[in-house]
């Protein structure tokens, strides 16, 4: 469920400077903060968060038994965590996305699994469509509910899979309403809510049409068909759901009235959530990262040589130290905004930049540790080593980048998106002519920390070349499904789209705050330098890639071997 809508006088989008080839810098300078009573809100409210989890949550129990604490979700509903982003009129804690990703990260820096619960509460559940209802009985139905006190989550994934055209689900026009007919996996909140929103498809006059439907989950017909387990996330209640003639009244349902997809306020907060119950715990576990690596280096050594000591091992400690601060970057400029609407690109690409960093970040910390990286907690408690819980944290970052579609799939979306908009500026205006060498929209050298004076103009090109790469492409093939067809070359831009728009950003926010940061062991500009030289790099690899010319028949090879029904490289 994603939109891509056109708005003016929003704030600024990386999308404005891909479509221009220019990077507009002044407004990039101008790099968004929480304000000091909402930081201090956050701050206060992370403190708590910390408090409460770990007194209530023994997250290797729950790792253990794959269960949550009896009567957690009470304790949840009574503190208002399943209520963060709820407003006021509804009994809620009226939280913005930034500050509720503050809590929701705190929450998961304990247990990934418990703090997935709120998370999936508010950034997917009945708490988080609130925005996109529209005044009226749906409206007032869900508020009540969630007044009342409820548990809910969102049913999206078909067993047919997530990523089809329309879901398989099937919702009949009745008398007063829908009858839903068909099966849901993959639920967030799935085996513990007692409402529910499910996406169908309504067959109509004019065609099919998807909507969402909000149900109690005692309506006759509805049965959680198995809880679902995963290898990481130990304990989340997550479920398949079978739907068997569920009645849902008219006024419970949401369809478009001037399309067949879902409404676009409801892709929009699909965005925002995706963040919150994806984005949020892939920080944490990044973070967590941080923290066990120095409490490691502190105490080990190699031939009497403090580990810390070693250049390489120097080099994975800065990689970490950059890659957290440009995912802590990405997710401020996209949550610090109270336009939903506004940069829509960057919260779609944040899914990705967060989930990918903290993989990053899990997978150089269980090398580092080595074997201790690869051991379980109750193995190192046996041997009485420190309990540091990498292995598990391992398993739970492997899972974030399936959730909430799997990570090349976005990419592939993300630059469908992008290309038809270019598509688009090819039919409705004249060939674009080159931008400028030099953009006009460049701040002068001093706006930039002499460290990253060099880094600007070469994002700057890289931008250029992303434009013209994309132009090419749409001149190079009219039309879109032809283009889209070859799914590779989409991915790669779509990726290289949200690699470039992170280092842009982590270079504005270090220019704009460089000297700023009081009493931290760290300069802004010298994490930003890592950090953008090495996505530079990542994003010239990926360019490279976009422009060669294509030799293995990937398409011969792989339907031969799939209607192979045995064959050497399968056998031992």
């Amino acid at each position: 469920m994603t939109a891509a809508p056109s708005a003016e006088n929003t704030p600024h989008s990386f999308l404005d400077d891909i479509l221009t080839g220019e990077i507009d810098w002044p407004r990039w300078l101008d790099f968004p903060r929480p304000d000091p009573a909402e930081r201090n809100l956050g701050d206060q409210l992370v403190s708590e968060t910390e408090k409460f989890f770990v007194e209530r949550v023994d997250a290797e129990e729950v790792d253990d038994t794959r269960s949550l604490p009896s009567g957690l979700l009470d304790d949840l509903q009574e503190r208002g965590y399943l209520r963060l982003v709820v407003p006021a009129e509804f009994g809620g804690r009226g939280l913005s996305p930034y500050t509720a990703f503050r809590v929701i990260a705190q929450a998961c820096a304990h247990s990934v699994t418990a703090g997935q619960v709120i998370a999936i509460q508010n950034g997917v559940g009945a708490a988080a469509m609130l925005p996109a209802l529209p005044p009226g009985p749906l409206r007032d139905f869900v508020g009540a509910r969630l007044a009342e006190g409820t548990v809910s989550g969102f049913a999206d994934t078909d067993r047919s899979g997530q990523n089809n055209a329309r879901p398989s689900l099937s919702a009949v026009p009745v008398e007063g309403g829908y009858l839903l007919r068909g099966e849901k996996l993959f639920t967030g909140n799935g085996s513990v809510a007692d409402l529910i929103g499910v996406s169908a498809t309504v067959e109509t006059a004019d065609g099919p049409k998807v909507g969402a439907f909000f149900l109690d989950t005692h309506t006759p017909g509805f049965s959680v068909r198995t809880r679902v387990e995963f290898m990481g996330s130990r304990g989340l209640p997550n479920a398949s759901l079978a739907l068997d003639d569920v009645f849902v009244p008219a006024e419970q349902a949401l369809l478009d009235p001037d399309g067949d997809q879902l409404p676009p306020l409801v892709g929009l907060v699909a965005l925002l959530g995706r963040i919150l119950f994806t984005g949020a715990p892939a920080m944490a576990i990044a973070r967590n990262c941080l923290d066990w690596s120095r409490a490691f280096l502190a105490r080990r050594a190699v031939d009497g040589r403090r580990l810390g000591e070693y250049d390489e091992i120097q080099r994975i400690v800065t990689a970490g130290l950059a890659d957290v601060y440009a995912m802590e970057t990405a997710a401020r400029w996209s949550l610090l905004t109270e336009d939903l609407g506004a940069r829509w690109l960057e919260r779609f690409l944040t899914k990705n930049l967060l989930v990918r960093g903290a993989w990053r970040m899990v997978d150089r910390t269980v090398s580092l540790h080595g074997g201790e990286g690869y051991e379980t907690v109750a193995s190192k408690k046996r041997r009485g080593a420190p309990p540091v819980p990498v292995e598990r944290a391992f398993r739970d970052a492997r899972g974030l980048r399936v959730a909430g579609n799997v990570d090349f799939q976005l990419d592939n979306q993300l630059g469908r998106m992008v290309l038809d908009r270019f598509y688009t500026m090819a039919v409705s205006t004249a060939p674009a002519s080159p931008a400028p060498a030099t953009p006009a929209g460049r701040p002068p050298a001093s706006g930039f920390p002499p460290l990253l004076r060099e880094d600007a103009d070469h994002l700057a090109a890289l931008v250029r070349q992303v434009r013209e790469l994309a132009e090419g492409l749409v001149r190079d093939q009219p039309d879109p499904a032809r283009l889209y067809a070859g799914e590779h070359t989409v991915v790669l831009l779509g990726r290289a789209l949200g690699e470039l728009f992170n280092a842009v950003a982590v270079l504005a926010r270090a220019s704009a705050e460089d000297g700023t940061t009081p009493e931290q062991p760290w300069q802004h500009a010298e994490l930003a330098a890592v950090y953008v030289r090495e996505a530079r790099h990542r994003v010239e690899g990926l360019l490279a890639r976009l422009r060669a010319q294509p030799r293995a028949d990937h398409a011969a090879i792989s339907r031969r071997w799939l209607a192979a029904p045995d064959d050497q490289l399968v056998r031992h």
